[in-house]
């Protein structure tokens, strides 16, 4: 009986450890990035999907998509090699290559 109440235990802390690495690498914290004088949002989702949203008050337009995959380019050191309007067409939502890493 004690044998088996320590096999459990061991068993548990072993899946809250898993658990604890999986979240890590499971997204990141926002950071902001500065591009032009403007703050852009960028979060990591996973490994290879990065989200960024404009400064607030922001309109949408094709000059804010451009900067909001330069802001993820700049917080990934990643090249951004596909993208996705995000949260109501104000974000966006990206997928990049960490094999090409940005020359700058």
């Amino acid at each position: 009986m004690l044998l088996a109440a320590g096999l459990t235990a061991a068993l548990i802390a072993a899946l809250l450890s898993a658990c604890g690495g999986m979240r890590e690498v499971q997204g990141s914290a926002a950071q902001k990035v500065e591009l032009n004088g403007l703050n852009y949002q960028v979060e990591q989702i996973t490994a290879s999907t990065w989200t960024a949203s404009p400064p607030a008050g922001r309109p949408s337009s094709a000059q804010q998509s451009v900067a909001l995959v330069k802001a993820i380019e700049k917080a990934s050191g990643c090249k951004v090699t596909d993208s996705s309007p995000g949260l109501h067409g104000t974000a966006l939502n990206a997928q990049v290559d960490c094999g090409s890493r940005l020359k700058n």
